[in-house]
Formats: structure tokens, C-alpha cells, sequence
């Protein structure tokens, strides 16, 4: 996993927010460039990098949440 890391940071650079809380990133042209020429494949690896991601960084109340939301249910019991 620490290649496949390695290799998508690339296209992502983070950035200090200019708001409290929060993410702030920023795509240039040629990382969107660099996007467009990968395959089917190295897109579909790029996205299940993101997708576990974010996973390991929510938390069981965004966790729970998520699930909620997946089932129809609103985010709050």
C-alpha cells in the first residue's frame, strides 16, 4: 500500500486551509493531465486507494453515519 501512496500523491498536493477545519487541495492542469492518460485500471486503483483512505480515517461516529446513510437512514437515530 505504501507504493500505491507513494505513486497517487502525486496527484494530489495538500495545502494549508484558508478556513478553520476542514481540507483544502489543489489539482493543477497537468496532474488533471497525468489523470486522463492512466488506464481504466490505474483509475480504478486510484479510486479504492481513496475509498480505504477514508476509512481508516473516519471515526465510529462518522463511521455509523455513513452506514446510516447507505441504508436509506437518516444520519441521526
Amino acid at each position: 500500500m505504501k507504493a500505491i501512496s507513494d505513486y497517487w500523491s502525486r496527484f494530489v498536493t495538500s495545502e494549508t486551509p484558508t478556513t478553520k477545519g476542514g481540507f483544502y487541495y489543489d489539482v493543477t492542469p497537468e496532474q488533471l493531465a497525468a489523470f486522463a492518460r492512466l488506464s481504466t485500471k490505474q483509475r480504478l486503483e486510484w479510486v479504492e486507494a481513496a475509498r480505504k483512505f477514508t476509512l481508516l480515517a473516519q471515526t465510529p461516529e462518522m463511521r455509523e453515519r455513513h452506514e446510516r446513510l447507505r441504508r436509506g437512514l437518516p444520519i441521526v437515530p
